[in-house]
């Protein structure tokens, strides 16, 4: 997928009243300084997502706001356990880029920007009590649009983005240069 930001729709998020777009990147954009509102984080185990069934809302990738005094990283993996039971290989996050959240005619902020993470999943836990989710799911990147809460264009573009960007990262087999060079 191109890298290109308007390679990603700009759609109407009514629930948050919102427009929301999506920055691809590795690093925070400049302008979201001050402004950074929640994260989110594609969890990965092999070829599936793992998706949080949240109350209320469904199944979604694992998210949540970032308390005070708490850095993205530390947001990501405490909403990642939280929702999903689920520990990260070497607590490795990648991110990927940014949502931008911008408030439509309610008056309560003006833009948002929420960091994009993918992970890869290292192990399951039970899901601690007390958390929102009631459960995960092990989902096929083709059967998500079917399940996820909430589906758009703009979805359907950052769910193809970060699975491709995955996939990069973490190519399938080992060369034979690294099985006799390493």
């Amino acid at each position: 997928m191109d890298l290109n930001p308007s390679s990603f729709p700009k759609v109407r998020w009514d629930a948050w009243k919102c427009e929301a777009s999506f920055l691809p990147g590795d690093e925070l954009p400049a302008k979201s300084n001050g402004r950074l509102f929640a994260v989110l984080v594609f969890v990965f185990y092999g070829d599936k997502i793992v998706l949080a069934d949240i109350a209320e809302r469904g199944y979604c990738i694992p998210s949540g706001r970032i308390e005070p005094d708490e850095s993205i990283t530390e947001a990501a993996l405490r909403e990642v356990f939280e929702e999903t039971g689920v520990t990260l290989k070497n607590e490795e996050l990648y991110l990927i880029g940014t949502y931008e959240l911008v408030g439509v005619g309610t008056g309560k902020f003006s833009t948002r920007y929420c960091p994009v993470f993918i992970a890869e999943a290292f192990g399951f836990e039970p899901i601690p009590a007390g958390s929102e989710s009631r459960g995960i799911l092990l989902a096929a990147a083709e059967d998500v649009e079917e399940v996820y809460y909430h589906w758009d264009p703009l979805m359907d573009a950052v769910f193809q983005y970060a699975g491709q960007v995955h996939a990069d990262r973490h190519k399938a087999g080992i060369s034979l240069s690294e099985l006799l060079f390493e």
